[in-house]
């Protein structure tokens, strides 16, 4: 759904293209002259505009310049009757997207606008990956809610601080991996190897020697020397996921080396010293696993030099439907199809998933979307069941801590509720205000009070 505006004193034609665009499920507001459109993009913010280029009180461009003062990112479409083409060219510099003579088809107005509302996403899609692309380090760690611009903050100090030992914990799907190739792309050892261990991957039997290598003759296979991944990593960055299920006997060899800086191959004898930084990730409560002998109690002080969290996706309220629009932006290029987009009961339903898989999880959900959908939009009846499962949607306060604001919390479910009920009823106010049990007047009084005045106008 898009917020159309149109300027044109002929009325019948306005109201025409109004009933036109609000079957295409569009909020519009039609006005006829320069001064009310002026007044109305006061509280208004069109995604499209179209403009008659001359009106009662003077010309078309003057709305022009204004949207483009008030709300660069609007669409513009000229309309004249006079085959001005003069003036629609000077209104094309000015930044109109395009321009069409009167009289014209429906259909060819709607094609128009269809086509500038796509222009305006890809534009904005642009915008938001150029914005994540500030650095080559978290061009993929996306997120606005204040937790994920302090860990993207720390990780820019962080990375700077030479071979300091680093853990990452969050829970399976949060991005562990993502923080990691972060922090190596930021530091100084950025042109050095980055080496990926998974320590749950890789039996038992084989890690030590995988993480350690080997001398020939170490045990029965073992024909000739073979360097371990620690060597390999040398001038870059160790990166130990899951280091939780690294067995107790090679807890202490990493013990060790961290302290020193120097190890031994499996059956050797001699110490290899490496400069790596180790970065470590785990999704478990590694002091709860130090208190039951799980976990040696000086290896996690070691390694917990510079503590990351990563926080779950289901408190990241804020930057689900972020992550949701790159992925949709992802997969749709990535596949070769037009940019999807979801509806808005869709959007609502991301909303309110308690995503368990967390960022992994929605990554995947939108990739079987891209696939699935039939249409460019991305509607209820395909989103997986487990979205359904009201077991599974979000009704919980958030955690209580020591920046928690009770009213500011209140205020943020009233603005969505309200808005969820805005967008189920259409922009219907009388509708919108039967869902939520209240008067149409107490809707409007809790627009105000909400910041929404723009969407106090007239059904």
């Amino acid at each position: 759904m898009a917020d159309i505006l149109i300027v044109d004193d002929e009325k019948i034609l306005a109201n025409s293209l109004g009933i036109l665009f609000r079957d295409e499920g569009h909020q519009v507001t039609t006005v006829h002259g320069i001064g009310e459109a002026i007044t109305r993009l006061e509280h208004l913010s069109p995604d499209v505009a179209l403009l008659d280029l001359r009106l009662p009180d003077g010309s078309g461009l003057e709305v022009l310049r204004a949207i483009r003062l008030k709300h660069p990112d609007a669409q513009v479409v000229m309309m004249t009757a006079h085959g001005d083409t003069a003036t629609a060219v000077e209104s094309v510099k000015l930044g109109a997207v395009d321009y069409i003579n009167k009289p014209f088809e429906l259909q060819e107005i709607l094609l128009i606008v269809e086509q500038a509302l796509e222009q305006q996403q890809l534009r904005s899609e642009v915008a938001f990956l150029r914005r994540r692309s500030q650095s080559e380090g978290l061009a993929e760690m996306i997120g606005e809610c204040e937790p994920m611009r302090e860990i993207c903050s720390r990780i820019h100090l962080v990375a700077g601080a030479g071979d300091s030992a680093v853990l990452i914990t969050g829970e399976s799907g949060t991005g562990k991996e993502l923080a990691a190739i972060a922090l190596h792309r930021l530091s100084a050892r950025r042109d050095q190897p980055f080496i990926e261990v998974n320590c749950a991957a890789i039996p038992e039997n084989l890690l030590e020697s995988e993480l350690f290598g080997f001398e020939k003759g170490a045990f029965t296979d073992a024909q000739s020397r073979k360097k371990g991944l620690f060597e390999l990593a040398d001038g870059g960055t160790l990166f130990l996921d899951e280091i939780g299920e690294l067995p107790l006997h090679l807890q202490a060899k990493l013990l060790r080396f961290l302290e020193k800086k120097s190890f031994r191959r499996l059956g050797g004898t001699l110490d290899i010293s490496v400069d790596a930084r180790i970065i470590a990730a785990t999704n478990r409560d590694l002091r709860d696993e130090v208190r039951k002998g799980g976990f040696r109690e000086d290896l996690f002080y070691r390694l917990n030099v510079i503590p990351i969290h990563l926080p779950a996706l289901r408190t990241r309220a804020d930057d689900i439907l972020l992550l949701a629009e790159h992925f949709l932006a992802h997969f749709s290029s990535s596949l070769g199809k037009p940019l999807l987009k979801l509806s808005p009961e869709a959007r609502i339903a991301f909303t309110r998933y308690r995503w368990p898989g967390n960022v992994r999880e929605l990554r995947n959900i939108v990739e079987r979307l891209v696939i699935l959908s039939p249409c460019s939009e991305i509607d209820l009846a395909l989103l997986p069941q487990e979205m359904w499962d009201e077991s599974n949607l979000l009704d919980d306060p958030p955690p209580l801590s020591s920046g928690f604001d009770l009213e500011s919390h209140l205020q943020q479910v009233e603005l969505r509720l309200v808005k969820q009920a805005l967008v189920l009823s259409g922009g219907h106010k009388g509708h919108a205000a039967q869902r939520l049990g209240m008067s149409r007047h107490a809707l409007k009084r809790r627009l105000y009070k909400l910041g929404l005045a723009e969407e106090l106008n007239d059904d």
